[in-house]
């Protein structure tokens, strides 16, 4: 089985120093950062916008990614607690992405079932989002393209 992670999601109490510290430390760059609007879909800031056009606009930011070769680190805002993981991404050949969802218990939480995507929460808590191998990782808004005025 080629499975390799592609990335995974933690919580931090503030993401603006997260984001610092990580790129700091890992050598990382932004790769995108989002907000949850009304319609509970998720919007991208547009390229080369930072937190400040964000706080312009009255925009809280809700996540962002930082990435570092082909691994991405999402954060969240929240109460991190020590050793917890919220997302972890994987990259895996179609054909075994189609034999993860057949061993799915009955009762898994379901978030995205597609042909070549799924995305579930575990009875431990943990969501898995499982994309075809060779794909890239992109924010939620950069995807559907969904973008933020700012």
């Amino acid at each position: 089985m080629d499975t390799e992670i592609r990335h995974i999601a933690i919580f931090v109490s503030d993401l603006r120093k997260a984001e610092d510290y990580y790129q700091q430390v890992f050598d990382m760059r932004i790769l995108g950062r989002e907000s949850m609007l009304p319609d509970r879909q998720w919007y991208s800031l547009p390229t080369g916008r930072g937190w400040q056009d964000a706080a312009r606009a009255g925009i809280e930011i809700g996540m962002l990614a930082l990435q570092r070769g082909s691994f991405t680190l999402a954060l969240f805002p929240g109460d991190p607690q020590p050793g917890q993981l919220y997302i972890v991404g994987l990259n895996m050949p179609v054909e075994e992405i189609r034999a993860v969802r057949d061993r799915l218990p009955a009762d898994t939480e379901v978030w995205q079932d597609e042909p070549e995507a799924l995305t579930f929460r575990d009875r431990y808590q943990i969501v898995w989002q499982i994309y075809p191998s060779g794909t890239e990782f992109q924010t939620s808004g950069e995807s559907q393209g969904r973008w933020l005025k700012v």
